[in-house]
């Protein structure tokens, strides 16, 4: 009796095995994870190199780890079981005080920092003897764990490079008021809900004490009294897909600013794009992507201002929720995404008639891990 117990379980044991294997392997044809906003890993090739060389196997592992049944559930049940013993971080996440959740900084090579602060000083020192330095800024955004200090678990490690990389742009600019650090104007605002809990970008109104402060150094009248409404409540982003976790969702909020509203957009790829805010975004997984619809090369924006002026704004993701405030004073903006331009600049730059201001706005940490800034050149 005891012989045939351990029989079927062993048989038992092998159809769970097999099933989780098949389940796994019918499973691979997902190519893309959307929540956590990569892509996954292929089944590796078969060949006697590959085998030989064991990239099959690292190959296997990866793949198996990527396409396993429930997987997102095994990663919130890891992340909950890691938090209930008092862990501070999981997967790179840190799970930080009120709900925030804050992403270790992504360490930079210091070549990598050096190559991209030449690509951008250069760029921006020529821009600036062509439209003068009072033209053109150079905008950087800081993580949240350098604002939102508190926030931080205890004797949590936090790099120094943003501040280095800062120091060698400086060095680099021929007029030093072009360079403008939000890092001081952000933190005077740091108990308010500046930067989004389960997303590493910043708030609207994040970005609107970041347009205030642009605009502060550009000379340029600001928006004043404008009324924020939430937009949805129901907001998970990128650094909650990392961990399946959060301790409540985020909100998305916009401001009623009438040459925002009145604004129309065209994207390089003719993309179905046609407002400041695009709205089937919220009922997406990235609702971030409510503000222009994501990320593309070059996207030209015509807005409700009527003033002739047009703006270059190259920028990253965090730029895409300032665009409603810039759009009370330029009548043009043209968005340049390095990231997804995949050629030089210049050839955009020769499309344009003509550029009354230049503002370049990234986010540190982005800035110095870019690899596509050579389009600058």
């Amino acid at each position: 009796m005891e012989k045939k117990f351990q029989i079927i379980t062993i048989i038992l044991f092998m159809v769970i095995l097999c099933g989780v294997g098949l389940f796994t392997v019918l499973n691979g044809g997902k190519k893309y994870s959307v929540f956590e906003k990569r892509d996954l890993a292929s089944f590796p090739k078969t060949n006697v190199k590959t085998i030989t060389k064991a990239k099959f196997q690292s190959g296997l592992d990866s793949f198996l780890n990527d396409h396993v049944i429930f997987r997102d559930q095994c990663i919130y049940t890891t992340t909950i079981v890691d938090k209930m013993m008092g862990r501070a971080e999981k997967a790179g996440v840190y799970f930080g005080k009120d709900g925030y959740l804050i992403e270790k900084s992504i360490k930079a090579k210091p070549k990598k920092i050096k190559e991209n602060v030449e690509y951008l000083s250069t760029f921006v020192n020529m821009a600036s003897e062509s439209m003068g330095s009072e033209n053109v800024k150079v905008v950087l955004i800081p993580n949240k764990e350098y604002v939102l200090t508190d926030k931080m678990p205890k004797y949590a490690p936090v790099s120094n490079d943003n501040i280095k990389m800062k120091a060698m742009l400086w060095e680099s600019l021929k007029d030093k008021n072009v360079l403008v650090d939000l890092t001081k104007s952000l933190k005077k605002h740091k108990d308010e809900y500046i930067y989004y809990k389960t997303d590493h970008h910043w708030t609207s109104l994040g970005a609107k004490y970041g347009y205030e402060t642009m605009m502060d150094a550009m000379g340029e009248k600001k928006l004043q009294g404008e009324k924020s409404k939430v937009i949805t409540d129901d907001f998970y982003g990128t650094t909650y897909n990392k961990i399946h976790y959060a301790p409540q969702k985020d909100l998305i909020t916009k401001y009623d600013i009438k040459t925002a509203e009145n604004s129309e957009v065209q994207c390089d790829d003719d993309t179905d794009i046609t407002g400041i805010y695009y709205k089937k975004a919220l009922k997406k997984e990235d609702k971030y992507e409510y503000f222009i619809g994501g990320n593309f090369g070059v996207i030209n924006i015509h807005t409700g201002c009527t003033n002739g002026k047009t703006l270059l704004l190259i920028k990253d993701s965090f730029a895409n929720c300032i665009v409603p405030f810039l759009t009370n004073n330029y009548e043009n903006i043209v968005m340049v995404d390095p990231r997804y331009l995949g050629s030089s600049i210049m050839d955009t730059l020769t499309d344009i008639p003509k550029i009354d201001k230049m503002i370049v706005l990234f986010n540190e940490e982005k800035f110095m891990n870019n690899t596509d800034l050579w389009v600058l050149g």
